[in-house]
């Protein structure tokens, strides 16, 4: 089993020793199944925590399927892939979004792809981490799956956003990622986020089912970070290219989304940023 975030403790006793400012917030979104929403949750939160106030970086991880650049309307020169080939470093990379976030975009069909190893894959999350230019908060939006890579990401971060729809198989996809993350990390902050329920009342009952499963077969507690509801401007802003708390903010899916990530702020962000500090 790999060592949890063997890379991410030695940076942040780096931090702490240099009195340096509170290394960046880690935060893993995934899932187990495709088509949930996965990424239009990082990009909105992401947008949402700089609005906040806080600095981010929203790392497109989707292995050689990336789209994050496509949903915000931008057209980078280089990729993920040129940062792997150490063609690029990070910084040469990045492209801003909106004040305070910036995108390392992911590469889509790049057939010289590397598939990073495990020491490569620490070697960018190390990268990624330790920029000259301080970030408040970290967002890896992985692909979705249970292969090694998305795994480590999980591993690493200091928490994880596993997103699902009320469909079965989504649910159950979601909780296979929930038990394999719990094999491979335990202890890990793992909570969910339920997309595009029909009412709150449908995304309660999804997370109860989740809920009682991981009882019963895990033995441990999963919380629900938030519900989100379906919302046709979603389906809008994302063929406008836009983020959908920019482009209708008062719409109740980016209303949730924004709730989300003022939770997500409150209860880990601003936790972890005071326990660095006191290390």
């Amino acid at each position: 089993m790999h060592d949890q975030a063997t890379g991410m403790r030695a940076l942040m006793r780096g931090y702490a020793d240099a009195g340096r400012p509170a290394r960046p917030y880690l935060l893993t979104i995934t899932s187990g199944k495709g088509g949930v929403g996965k990424s239009t949750v990082a990009l909105n939160v992401g947008l949402a925590l700089a609005k906040l106030g806080k600095k981010v970086l929203l790392v497109d991880a989707d292995a050689n399927l990336a789209g994050l650049d496509v949903m915000a309307g931008v057209a980078p020169r280089f990729r993920l892939g040129d940062v792997l080939r150490g063609d690029q470093d990070v910084d040469s990379v990045l492209v801003t979004l909106a004040p305070g976030l910036q995108l390392l975009p992911g590469s889509s069909g790049d057939p010289s792809y590397p598939q990073p190893t495990i020491g490569e894959q620490e070697a960018l999350l190390a990268e990624v981490m330790d920029r000259e230019e301080h970030v408040d908060v970290v967002i890896i939006d992985t692909a979705a799956g249970l292969t090694p890579e998305i795994i480590r990401y999980g591993e690493e971060a200091d928490s994880v956003l596993v997103v699902t729809t009320p469909e079965p198989t989504a649910v159950m996809d979601a909780y296979a990622m929930i038990k394999v993350l719990g094999l491979n990390a335990p202890g890990q902050m793992v909570e969910l986020v339920i997309n595009t329920a029909r009412t709150i009342r449908d995304g309660e009952e999804t997370y109860t089912k989740i809920r009682a499963a991981i009882q019963h077969f895990l033995g441990r507690e999963v919380a629900c970070a938030g519900i989100i509801p379906a919302d046709v401007r979603a389906g809008e802003a994302i063929r406008g290219q836009k983020a959908l708390v920019s482009a209708f903010p008062h719409c109740a899916a980016a209303l949730s989304l924004q709730s989300l990530a003022r939770t997500i702020l409150r209860d880990h962000v601003h936790a972890s940023i005071h326990r660095t500090v006191a290390l």
